[in-house]
């Protein structure tokens, strides 16, 4: 479970991302149990008007399925499938935000900012590790993060389906690296949340407790960048890059568009 930071130890972005983080982990959690409740209540009603309709001429063992099924729509292991993914993914965005706002914040206090705030567009993420590497002096894609993306990226793009075994091996693999298989926790226990895993899952499938586990270490991360761009943003600390900026002549990188990128 994650432990949010003294907001008086990092920039305001932090605070900024913590409130919409907060919502999206409760998204997971309320919604998880409402719908828990509300799937295996339509399930013991589908089950009551079985007994009261079967007939072993016309039915057979599976007439409460389909009576579940024409009630409801939609398998509860899909329907968190859905949920984990519609988590994940914002989860995702909220990361992405941030990083942008925080690079804002540290570029104004030496008088620039970022040029793609002011318009729809966004700065791809290689220039935004670039940045975060030569600018504040931290990686923004570590292996576990690299691997939540390359999840975040299966899932809006393929949903639930691998296509090949080589596809399947290498989210068993990122799933390893990500380290998210372990015994619940006493405050993971506490959380009760509901799982309902699909029975043959060959596709990027989660459980809510991976999801939520996935939330924490996105959590953990925007910690550790929060921290390392503080000093820069309120620390008074600098660098050669950042005193290019300040001298309105950043310096050139290999891969970064910087004029495309900074104003000054």
């Amino acid at each position: 479970m994650v432990t949010y930071l003294d907001p008086h130890a990092v920039s305001a972005e932090y605070s900024y991302w913590r409130l919409d983080e907060a919502e999206v982990r409760s998204f997971l959690v309320a919604t998880n149990h409402g719908m828990g409740d509300w799937l295996d209540a339509k399930w013991k009603e589908a089950d009551e008007r079985a007994e009261e309709i079967f007939n072993p001429d016309r039915h057979d063992g599976g007439l409460v399925a389909e009576l579940f099924e024409d009630a409801v729509g939609v398998w509860p292991s899909d329907y968190f499938w859905q949920l984990s993914s519609a988590v994940i993914k914002d989860a995702c965005a909220l990361l992405e935000v941030f990083l942008e706002q925080m690079a804002n914040a540290v570029l104004h206090r030496y008088g620039g900012r970022l040029s793609k705030l002011e318009s729809e567009d966004s700065w791809k993420w290689p220039e935004c590790r670039l940045f975060y590497l030569n600018y504040v002096g931290i990686d923004v894609t570590p292996p576990a993060i690299e691997s939540v993306l390359w999840i975040r990226n299966k899932l809006t793009h393929l949903r639930d389906e691998l296509r090949t075994p080589v596809g399947f091996a290498e989210f068993q693999s990122r799933l390893a690296t990500l380290n998210i298989h372990h015994l619940r926790t006493p405050d993971e226990v506490a959380l009760g949340l509901v799982s309902h895993q699909p029975y043959a899952a060959r596709g990027v499938a989660l459980s809510q407790l991976e999801t939520l586990r996935i939330l924490d270490l996105l959590a953990d991360h925007v910690g550790s960048v929060a921290l390392a761009a503080f000093q820069y943003d309120y620390g008074g600390a600098t660098n050669p890059f950042l005193d290019g900026v300040r001298a309105k002549s950043p310096l050139a990188l290999s891969g970064f568009p910087t004029a495309k990128l900074i104003s000054v």
